[in-house]
């Protein structure tokens, strides 16, 4: 029985250059994507059934679906341009369930503004209807500078 003991596979070297990453944009231009990605996120999100919000890099809410009234207290077109810390009073987890002063920790859709990373947590708001805790899931947009946040009430 015959046969290749080892073969090796040379490939020829080359140095590699370090390439000069795209500059990310810092506001989320609809115009400019009409249908592109950002119109397609913002027609989804706008008609979605599920509590979401597609957010700027300064967490202004550029889109939000009409389920996600209760969750801000406010209606989506009355949300639309403001800061999402400034919508919603967040809450430790504390029995005392003071505002909590540490909201890109506490809050997901800041979390990941900030790291550019998936952030998931829960997240307790003060509401007309009293505490609420929600399971929010925010998750970064390539090439944006936006996030798209889901709330989940638990």
């Amino acid at each position: 029985m015959t046969g290749v003991r080892g073969s090796r596979l040379l490939l020829p070297l080359r140095r590699l250059e370090a390439e000069q990453p795209a500059p990310v944009p810092r506001r989320l231009d609809l115009d400019a994507h009409g249908s592109g990605p950002i119109g397609v996120w913002h027609a989804a999100v706008t008609a979605s059934a599920e509590a979401c919000l597609l957010l700027d890099c300064e967490s202004r809410v550029v889109a939000a679906s009409a389920s996600v009234g209760a969750v801000l207290g406010t209606t989506a077109a009355t949300a639309l341009g403001a800061r999402i810390a400034d919508l919603v009073t967040a809450v430790d987890f504390t029995a005392g369930a003071v505002p909590d002063e540490e909201l890109e920790r506490s809050m997901p859709p800041l979390r990941a503004l900030r790291t550019g990373g998936l952030a998931r947590g829960l997240l307790r708001l003060r509401s007309a209807a009293g505490l609420v805790t929600y399971d929010v899931i925010a998750v970064p947009l390539v090439d944006q500078a936006g996030v798209l946040a889901f709330f989940l009430p638990v």
